[in-house]
């Protein structure tokens, strides 16, 4: 059998070259296919109200699309709320859904405790939070019966939802792709991964004191390896913050101290989920470059 020419191998080599350029490179610009076992079947009849997991009944709401198409992968966002603001308020005034319409949200209750409710039980330690096999519970559950992106995963709280989803994604940031967070703390242990995160905190709040904003930006700063990265300011409407990593950095920070005083009431509330806040969130997540 004759030889192969070196040559003739080499153009051959460089017409496939030239091939894969003139396609683009299809192999690795095409769409990332719907990755969640969802995908596919036909969807629930109606969102759940209620769901079993791990061995407790858990309320929520849930909000799928209009025009929900098993064809496709959704963003998922899991929205937590605080101490003494159900899940029914807060849905409102977090004023996420309607800054991303393609998404589904799903707004789980905590569990009564005192005179509020709560994500965790007093004493759970830092890794292992009451809660945190809800949300591996609701995410295995929507997985399974929506079709979801398993890249597109996100969490948003405020006041002690907030504390619950920052210790989250620290706890869960191999399946978590972004954080949105106002005026909570951090239970931290080992993260278990980088997460892109959005963190507010006004520095005259009183019920959350700024030194605990300030922890969970520290935090985000040294996992996602932005402690020597110069912030540039960055002005989502109504509010001022401060980026951490380029626009093509996977898991950047945005920081952002608020100065909003006053709830949408006009009394005065440091602590308020300030004007523009699920919109800066839900854009923040929305130009994410993929991991």
């Amino acid at each position: 059998m004759p030889a192969a020419n070196p040559r003739s191998s080499y153009w051959l080599l460089a017409l496939g070259l030239i091939l894969v350029l003139l396609t683009g490179g299809c192999a690795a610009a095409a769409p990332r296919p719907p990755m969640g076992s969802g995908c596919g079947k036909p969807p629930p009849a109606s969102p759940p109200e209620v769901l079993s997991i791990d061995g407790r009944e858990r309320s929520l709401i849930a909000v799928v699309p209009p025009g929900y198409r098993p064809e496709r992968a959704y963003d998922l966002v899991f929205a937590f709320h605080g101490r003494t603001n159900p899940n029914t308020r807060v849905r409102g005034y977090y004023d996420l859904e309607r800054h991303a319409p393609n998404a589904l949200f799903v707004y789980p209750s905590g569990l009564p405790q005192g005179s509020g409710r709560s994500w965790w039980n007093p004493g759970d330690p830092a890794d292992a939070l009451r809660d945190y096999a809800l949300f591996d519970g609701l995410l295995a559950w929507f997985s399974a019966h929506y079709c979801i992106d398993p890249q597109r995963v996100f969490v948003v709280g405020h006041s002690l939802g907030a504390s619950f989803a920052n210790s989250l994604a620290c706890a869960r940031g191999r399946v978590i792709r972004g954080l949105g967070s106002l005026g909570g703390g951090v239970n931290a242990s080992a993260c278990t991964g980088e997460v892109a995160a959005m963190v507010l905190h006004n520095p005259d709040d009183r019920l959350v004191d700024f030194s605990h904003g300030e922890k969970v930006r520290d935090l985000w700063l040294e996992v996602n390896g932005l402690q020597d990265e110069e912030p540039v300011p960055v002005r989502p409407r109504y509010l001022n913050c401060r980026r951490y990593g380029g626009p093509e950095t996977v898991n950047p920070l945005v920081w952002c101290p608020h100065d909003q005083d006053f709830s949408s009431r006009g009394r005065y509330y440091p602590h308020t989920w300030p004007r523009g806040t699920g919109e800066a969130i839900m854009g923040f997540f929305a130009r994410l470059p993929g991991p």
